[in-house]
């Protein structure tokens, strides 16, 4: 499973469709809306949260990704320190992150990427990471 900033994951591609996501991946273990009016559906087996958004035409326009198997940059993230995870993506990205502490958990964000790690016990569990926008707002939707 390879994460590609901006993209997605593998053909899962931001900016289609649920159902096109449903053709790729078939029926989700579970859908719920956010608060914010988003659909989300999870796959278990894939442990990954993909994110369809009121706001971008219900494309999907962001991945959440629990899955140890997955890449960035070749690597995998999920399971390393906090610091080994931040330096390996500060070098790759030439961008210094953003901490946020939410008490259970911190934060890291590389804004520019619309990218996140999520930190537990100094632990990276989680990679969030979403389509890239331009400087009107607009979704820079991936080309296949």
């Amino acid at each position: 499973m390879d994460l590609y900033i901006g993209k997605g994951i593998d053909s899962l591609l931001f900016g289609i469709t649920e159902n096109e996501a449903q053709k790729l991946l078939g029926s989700p273990d579970k859908s719920y809306f956010t608060d914010s009016g988003c659909k989300r559906i999870q796959y278990n087996e894939l442990e990954i949260e993909l994110s369809f958004e009121p706001d971008s035409d219900n494309r999907l326009g962001w991945l959440e990704v629990h899955n140890k198997e997955a890449k960035l940059f070749g690597s995998s993230l999920i399971g390393l320190s906090e610091k080994t995870a931040v330096e390996l993506l500060s070098s790759m990205l030439n961008s210094k992150p953003k901490y946020d502490d939410f008490g259970g958990f911190t934060s890291i964000n590389y804004e520019d990427e619309w990218l996140e790690l999520q930190v537990q016990f100094g632990i990276v569990k989680c990679i969030n990471f979403g389509v890239l926008f331009r400087e009107n707002g607009v979704p820079s939707w991936p080309r296949t």
